[in-house]
């Protein structure tokens, strides 16, 4: 199988202006022990979870072939389109959260 190398594709955003760049170094040179966290709302449990910044990349993609069982496949498809998408968010999350692989 010929494996395609593609580049990421970065979402351009925006210049920062001075007022956030004050506002960002502001921040940057505040100790973490300074800082309210108590306004923050808690992960939900069913969140997409990951960073915005990681969802603005275009992923390289290899098509693959694999077999999932119903249940997992039902699941991902329950929220409708884009169950594809949702299963590379799954598989990136336990991968960032040092989720263990065990072979059965």
């Amino acid at each position: 199988m010929k494996k395609m190398q593609r580049e990421y594709k970065v979402i351009d955003f925006p210049p920062l202006t001075n007022e956030e760049r004050v506002t960002l170094e502001r921040l940057n040179n505040t100790p973490d022990n300074e800082i309210d966290f108590s306004d923050i709302p808690p992960s939900a449990p069913n969140s997409s979870g990951g960073f915005y910044y990681i969802n603005s990349l275009k992923m390289p993609k290899t098509d693959i072939h694999t077999k999932i069982d119903n249940d997992n496949l039902a699941w991902l498809k329950q929220a409708g389109k884009g169950y594809q998408a949702r299963l590379n968010n799954v598989l990136r999350w336990a991968r960032m959260n040092n989720c263990p692989i065990t072979s059965m």
